[in-house]
């Protein structure tokens, strides 16, 4: 412990004496990192079950159907008859339904195009929000026909100027609602109701202005019950509506897809492929950049390191005390990437999207920073090897003789 000790306190000497190369070095490490855990985090959405869809494995979507001749007819079920078809869905405890418009809302005086999604209460069984405040509505709330609404973190903070918009009022299509829950802001890559802020009950649906009479469907299909199983029961529900409306549909239960598998895209398997290339560069040209620098900083410092080694310091101990010097500033830098990772992204999407719909929605909803950090530490690793390690195990290499007589 002592000998590590001393190591950093020699260290912070030297990075305090070339305060030039140091923080050079910090700001070069941090940029990368900013970019470093934006991939990882992106990355990470794209390949797991990222929340609100951690039960995107047993989410079965119904919304696309073709005729035996391989004609569209159609998506969502329409809503006069999504009644009797759930009725057919049977063992399923939570079948969500949703509906999304583009609408005014109106909020302390000021006029909000916002997104809006009408669902049910299963809804929120369905699918994994994190609430910040608040909760979410209640199935007798919707029978009711109470109204009220939940919204994301965001939207709280742009209404009503604060996170926590427990109580406070919105107004939209003839209704008042109250706001009973605050979400956690979403990814725009995880949202299960495309770029919606907003939720309220589906019982207040007007349809209006897109005129969609259709209800998307998402059946979460409960751990007792076998994927093959749902996939069976779903597919002769789907069979029997359309049979009824005398339509012969091709809907078997090879075709009947869970929600991972209908988000899983060649265009998102290229983004993951394509993410993992970025990182490696990400990594690789920065740190050779300060490679080069920390080369000609170490050969300034070769009389030093030899006199320290003709009074008995050992190649290993040459080699640790520049890493040292390099791990600290590679850490500093790390953790400071870490931390300005979602400001930057923030201001990158600013910029690019301005005053967009999909300003309300962020590419990134917050930064997961448990994985993030599973991530981050072995990259802060490695680029510390890449940028510091060949320096280091060169100036331990070289012949103490030659370099004290000047060579």
């Amino acid at each position: 412990m002592k000998i590590i000790i001393q190591y950093v306190k020699t260290a912070r000497y030297n990075i305090l004496h070339d305060k030039g190369y140091a923080i050079f070095s910090f700001a070069g490490t941090a940029l990368t990192f900013i970019f470093v855990v934006l991939v990882l985090q992106l990355v990470y959405i794209f390949t797991a079950s990222y929340p609100p869809m951690t039960n995107a494995e047993r989410i079965i979507r119904l919304e696309s159907f073709e005729d035996t001749d391989g004609k569209q007819i159609g998506g969502e079920i329409r809503y006069t008859a999504t009644n009797a078809f759930l009725e057919n869905l049977k063992g399923f405890d939570y079948i969500s339904l949703y509906h999304n418009n583009y609408i005014g809302v109106m909020v302390n005086g000021h006029l909000h195009a916002t997104w809006t999604g009408f669902v049910n209460a299963d809804f929120w069984k369905v699918y994994d929000f994190e609430f910040l405040y608040g909760r979410p509505f209640t199935e007798e709330e919707c029978s009711n026909r109470r109204p009220v609404a939940v919204i994301t973190e965001k939207m709280s903070q742009s209404y009503f100027n604060t996170k926590n918009g427990v109580g406070q009022k919105i107004t939209f299509q003839g209704n008042e609602y109250e706001t009973v829950g605050i979400v956690k802001n979403i990814s725009y890559y995880s949202t299960p109701t495309d770029e919606c802020t907003v939720w309220v009950p589906c019982v207040f649906n007007k349809f209006i202005p897109n005129g969609t009479f259709r209800y998307r469907i998402d059946v979460l299909v409960p751990p007792s019950m076998s994927m093959h199983d749902a996939r069976e029961n779903i597919s002769k529900a789907v069979l029997y509506y359309f049979e009824n409306k005398n339509i012969r549909v091709d809907f078997p239960p090879q075709k009947v897809k869970t929600l991972k598998e209908s988000l899983t895209t060649e265009e998102k398997d290229m983004f993951q492929y394509g993410s993992m290339v970025a990182l490696c560069l990400f990594l690789l040209i920065p740190a050779l950049n300060i490679l080069s620098l920390g080369n000609a900083h170490t050969n300034n410092r070769s009389e030093e390191i030899a006199i320290r080694r003709a009074f008995g310091a050992g190649r290993l101990s040459s080699f640790l005390q520049i890493m040292t010097e390099n791990f600290l500033v590679v850490a500093a830098g790390s953790v400071a990437g870490l931390l300005l990772a979602m400001p930057a992204m923030k201001t990158v999407q600013r910029i690019i999207m301005g005053d967009s719909v999909m300003e309300n929605l962020s590419l990134v909803g917050h930064i997961d920073y448990a994985v993030v950090i599973a991530g981050v530490l072995p990259a802060m690793i490695v680029f510390s090897l890449l940028s510091g390690g060949l320096p280091a195990y060169l100036i331990s290499k070289r012949n103490i003789a030659h370099v004290l007589k000047g060579d």
